[in-house]
C-alpha cells in the first residue's frame, strides 16, 4: 500500500489532537524532570524557551522549576493544545506561533536555556537548516547560556536499521488508544509512520500518518554547534547523565553559548549586579540527582515579549 508522505507541519496538525495521548506526558516528565532541575539548579538558570514546544508540556515544567519560561511552534493547534493545558495546569506561560526563521528577532531579551526536544532536529533536512537554527539558538542564549537538544540515535538507527520503538497507549474508561511508530528506509531521509488504533463502541477504529524526516548523526550535530560559536558540548545516553553509547536508543546534547551567565534579581529588568556569577557549567556526568522536586512557584506571565507578530503563515 503506497503511503501518503504528509508535509511536516500538516503531519503534526493531525496529530494534535491525540499528541498527548502519544507521547504520554506524565512518564515523560518524570523521567525528565529531575534532569532539569539539576540543570537549572547547578547553572542557576532564570530563564527558558522551548522551540518546537508542540503541546506545551515542557514549557509548563520549566515554569513549575521557577524559569521565566516561553514555548514556541509553528502548528497553530499544537499552540492552541499548549495553552490549553496551560490553563489546566493552573501554569501561567507564553506560547507563540512561529517557527525558528528569524527567532532570534522576536524577543527583547535573550534566554539562559533554549531547549529542541522530542526529536525535532531530524525534521530539518538538511546541514544548512541545522546550521540556520543553531544560529538563531546561539544568538537567542544570553552569554554562558545553555541549549539541550535530545534526539534518537540514528548513528544505531542507520547502522542497524532499526525501525521500530517500542508502542505507547492511554486508556479512558472503556476506550483505549494504542499507537505504533515505525520508520521505512530511504537512500538520504526516512519515512516516520505513526499507526493509531482507537478501541470504540466495541471495535476498532485505525488511522495511519506519515511524513519524512532526515537522521543527522551525531558527529555532524557536535560539529554545526562547534562552528556557530558554541564552546562546548557533552553527550549523554539517557537522562541520568550517563555518558553516551553509540548503541543506545537517544542523544542528547549540551552545548554552552560563550560568555559567563551573570546572575539576576528576582526582577530581570533589574540592573546586574557588579559581580557576576562564575563561569556556568556543563551538568557534570553523575548519576545522583536530587531526592525532591521542586514545588511550582507561582504562576506569573513571561517577560520575554515577543517584538512582533508571528507570520499567518509559520513553516515548522
Amino acid at each position: 500500500m503506497e503511503k501518503n508522505i504528509l508535509p511536516q507541519l500538516e503531519f503534526f496538525e493531525q496529530l494534535s489532537e491525540s499528541y498527548d495521548q502519544l507521547i504520554s506526558w506524565p512518564t515523560r516528565i518524570g523521567t525528565e524532570g529531575m534532569f532539569f532541575k539539576k540543570l537549572v539548579n547547578d547553572n542557576k538558570l532564570k530563564s527558558s524557551l522551548d522551540v518546537a514546544c508542540s503541546t506545551g508540556f515542557h514549557v509548563i515544567m520549566l515554569r513549575r522549576l521557577g524559569l521565566d519560561a516561553v514555548g514556541i511552534d509553528a502548528s497553530p493547534k499544537m499552540i492552541e493544545k499548549a495553552r490549553t493545558n496551560s490553563i489546566t495546569c493552573g501554569v501561567t506561560v507564553e506560547y507563540i506561533l512561529g517557527d525558528f526563521t528569524n527567532m532570534s528577532k522576536r524577543f527583547s531579551e535573550g534566554f539562559d536555556l533554549i531547549t529542541c526536544l522530542g526529536d525535532t532536529v531530524a525534521h530539518l533536512k538538511s546541514a544548512q537548516d541545522l546550521r540556520k537554527l543553531f544560529q538563531e539558538v546561539y544568538k537567542s542564549l544570553n552569554p554562558g547560556g545553555l541549549f539541550v537538544i535530545q534526539s534518537r540515535n540514528y548513528d544505531f538507527i542507520t547502522k542497524h536499521h532499526a525501525r521500530f520503538t517500542p508502542p505507547t497507549g492511554a486508556r479512558n474508561g472503556t476506550e483505549e488508544t494504542l499507537f505504533f511508530r515505525l520508520l521505512d528506509f530511504n537512500p538520504k531521509s526516512l519515512n516516520l509512520s505513526i499507526a493509531k488504533f482507537r478501541w470504540h463502541e466495541n471495535r476498532w477504529e485505525s488511522s495511519v500518518h506519515t511524513t519524512e524526516i532526515y537522521p543527522h548523526l551525531k558527529r555532524e550535530i557536535e560539529s554545526i554547534l562547534k562552528s556557530v560559536g558554541f564552546s562546548k558540548s557533552e553527550a549523554y545516553r539517557n537522562y541520568n547523565f550517563e555518558d553516551y553509547d553509540p548503541n543506545g536508543s537517544d542523544l542528547i546534547l549540551i552545548a554552552q553559548k560563550k560568555g559567563v551567565l551573570k546572575s539576576r534579581n528576582s526582577s530581570r529588568r533589574d540592573k546586574p549586579t557588579s559581580k557576576p556569577e562564575a563561569q556556568p557549567k556543563v551538568a557534570p556526568k553523575k548519576k545522583e540527582l536530587p531526592s525532591k522536586a521542586t514545588a511550582p512557584r507561582s504562576a506569573k506571565p513571561s517577560k520575554h515579549k515577543s517584538a512582533r507578530k508571528p507570520s499567518a503563515k509559520p513553516k515548522k
